[in-house]
């Protein structure tokens, strides 16, 4: 029994060594926050799904959502706060990267920038997406929780669906459409919120935390 709950405490330790070596901001973080937005921007224009799916692959800004929410169960602050300048700074540069390409779409199409399917689904938030959100939440929590799970958080990624509405909010500033522009930081806020809220409740499940409480009391 003991053995189990030492083996135990290992893994949620690895899983907090993980999330806070992956939700600090850094070259590589950026690196693929901007590649994943360059991409997702140009798969947006041109309505294809396969190449939005791809460019959401490679997009890390899920990982410090799961870093946020495990270290405000664990009260530390210093880890909020790494991980909440990762997500800030990760949609900026996400946002000014979309706005980028964008311009260089123009040019190259002499100035034609119409709505496709898939920027016009990135403008309407609904409460389905917020669930969803929740949902991709917990799954991948639950994943970088179980080591045997890993692989399993590029399925997760996809279904969180994060770099989208940054690329429709990038590509509505630079054609000054404010009202998508609206719509999109609203699905990519209720996107946010709902995973967060989705990874505190499987942490909490899971038993992350409890250390914690049981120090209070003592």
């Amino acid at each position: 029994m003991f053995g189990f709950l030492s083996s135990k405490e290992r893994v949620k330790k690895n899983t907090e060594k993980h999330l806070e070596q992956y939700s600090r901001p850094s070259v590589d973080f950026f690196t693929l926050i901007a590649l994943s937005t360059s991409i997702v921007t140009v798969g947006l224009v041109l309505n294809n799904a396969a190449i939005i799916i791809g460019a959401m692959v490679v997009a890390p800004l899920i990982t410090p959502l799961f870093g946020f929410s495990l270290n405000l169960i664990l009260t530390n602050w210093k880890g909020v706060g790494r991980s909440l300048l990762s997500i800030l700074t990760g949609t900026a540069l996400a946002v000014f990267m979309a706005i980028f390409f964008a311009f260089i779409i123009i040019v190259v199409q002499e100035g034609r920038l119409g709505s496709t399917a898939e920027i016009i689904s990135r403008t309407k938030p609904d409460l389905l997406y917020f669930i969803v959100a929740i949902l991709s939440g917990a799954a991948g929590s639950f994943a970088y929780a179980r080591k045997n799970l890993s692989e399993k958080i590029v399925g997760i990624a996809i279904s969180a669906a994060i770099i989208p509405p940054l690329g429709v909010m990038g590509l509505s500033i630079a054609i000054k459409n404010w009202g998508a522009l609206e719509s999109s930081t609203i699905l990519y806020l209720l996107n946010l919120i709902g995973i967060c809220f989705g990874s505190i409740i499987m942490f909490l499940i899971l038993g992350y935390g409890k250390e914690e409480e049981l120090e209070i009391k003592k």
